[in-house]
């Protein structure tokens, strides 16, 4: 390993944080830095084959202070163990689109993809119903083709899971009955990919379908399904994010998340690594439409750390703004509540998991962090919430790194919160998508074992 002491003193290279990073090239862990370069922050591993670099954030200063936003020592061994709040199981790696961006790098011919058995797929259930998990979403490829979708659903729905489905919702836009069907079956949740609402854009990404995504978003809204947007974000779209994230609020109360993610050179990746955008970027684009949300660069964190609930999610993973609809106006939860008082105390949270911490500490912590000025909206707020649910909602937009997430941070992975169930168990989510056909549960390790 090169001294970064000297190597800080040679060319003027700030050190953010020495650690260890899976490698592709040898299977195991080596030491690694992340580094602050001008206004850049890149990761390097020190591999006995070559040392490799990856530039993970083109602003540093936003990197860095989303760090400080966590109040969370990440190094802190004593934490105990996390859970996997996402719960994932691709049921699937077919396809009926054949997509520039495809992390799955699924298969559009049927005879070269694989479709789980209902058996297999309820046997991966039964997994995370043993590791406590109860959010739970099936993925592809594409699952809406799956033969046994309707059985699939219907007979993890009684295992008493929240089930969602992460679908690019073409054919409910095609068959205006799909998204009834499913909700009826028992999906609660529809997570659909739309990356712009410029037709040529679209085309670039191979997923040129737009009134049939539009069809989609309208017969799961009819349908009564929760909707979620997901933006796979590149430089060909990330102009356009802002007027995304205005239309995904403007929909109602059926949205109740939306995901911008940065694209990874991972899977299917057709375009050039100029053209791969990072969280810091993603997040000033929507900056862009902050006035008209009253919203602004304050509004962003990290999710909380709370041990009690067994969640100790990474800074750099990604951001979030937590935005209250309430009837005529949207604004973040921030203007109503000090997030930043809220996710100190809960950092600083060191009790056991018990139905108090678990339930009632939380709900002490929102109290105290309500700003006195907006007790009485708040008061309003929490009654809307619980008796005019049509009117009143919560709505998550998230800004995924996975740019920065190739880079595989041990410290990171540490207090990953998704795990995609694999034929070999429980594989964390950075794990599934960015190690190679040798790492047992990664796609490729799935795929050349005739699983997905």
């Amino acid at each position: 390993m090169q001294n970064p002491g000297l190597l800080e003193k040679e060319v003027n290279i700030i050190i953010v944080e020495k650690t260890t990073a899976l490698c592709n090239r040898c299977d195991c862990s080596h030491e690694a830095v992340i580094e602050k370069r001008e206004n850049c922050i890149i990761a390097t591993v020190y591999c006995p084959k070559g040392d490799y670099e990856y530039n993970i954030s083109s602003n540093a200063e936003m990197f860095l202070e989303f760090r400080k936003r966590s109040f969370s020592d990440l190094s802190d061994e004593s934490k105990g163990s996390t859970r996997f709040v996402l719960n994932y199981i691709s049921i699937t790696n077919a396809c009926n689109f054949n997509c520039a961006v495809c992390g799955a790098n699924a298969k559009s011919k049927l005879d070269e993809a694989h479709f789980l058995s209902v058996d297999e797929i309820l046997r991966r259930a039964e997994q995370i119903k043993r590791n406590r998990g109860r959010i739970l979403h099936l993925i592809g490829g594409e699952p809406t083709i799956h033969p046994d979708i309707f059985e699939i659903i219907k007979r993890i729905n009684k295992k008493g899971f929240a089930t969602g489905m992460v679908t690019n919702g073409y054919l409910l836009g095609k068959n205006v009955e799909l998204a009834r069907k499913l909700k009826k079956f028992g999906l609660k949740r529809i997570c659909m990919q739309f990356d712009s609402l410029d037709e040529e854009t679209l085309r670039e990404f191979r997923r040129d379908h737009l009134k049939e995504k539009r069809n989609a978003i309208r017969n799961v809204i009819r349908s009564r399904l929760k909707l979620g947007l997901n933006c796979t974000v590149t430089k060909h779209n990330l102009s356009e994010i802002g007027e995304l994230l205005a239309h995904g609020l403007k929909l109602g109360n059926c949205v109740q998340n939306m995901t911008f993610a940065s694209a990874a050179p991972v899977g299917r990746y057709l375009f050039s690594s100029a053209d791969s955008a990072d969280r810091e970027q993603i997040v000033t684009e929507l900056l862009n439409v902050g006035d008209r949300y009253h919203f602004t660069f304050d509004d962003f964190f990290p999710l909380p750390t709370y041990l009690p609930w067994g969640v100790l999610p990474h800074p750099d993973c990604g951001v979030h703004i937590m935005f209250v609809r309430k009837p005529g106006d949207i604004r973040p939860l921030n203007y109503y509540v000090y997030i930043k008082k809220l996710y100190r105390y809960m950092s600083y949270n060191r009790m056991k998991s018990n139905i108090v911490s678990r339930n009632l500490i939380p709900l002490i912590y929102l109290l105290r962090a309500v700003r006195k000025s907006k007790l009485f909206a708040s008061i309003k707020i929490v009654f809307g919430l619980f008796f005019l649910k049509r009117r009143y909602s919560f709505v998550n937009v998230g800004i995924s790194n996975y740019k920065a997430a190739i880079f595989l941070n041990e410290l990171r992975l540490k207090g990953c919160a998704s795990a995609f169930y694999t034929s070999i168990g429980a594989v964390k989510g950075c794990l599934y998508f960015f190690t190679n056909k040798h790492f047992p549960g990664s796609r490729e390790y799935e795929e050349l074992h005739g699983s997905c």
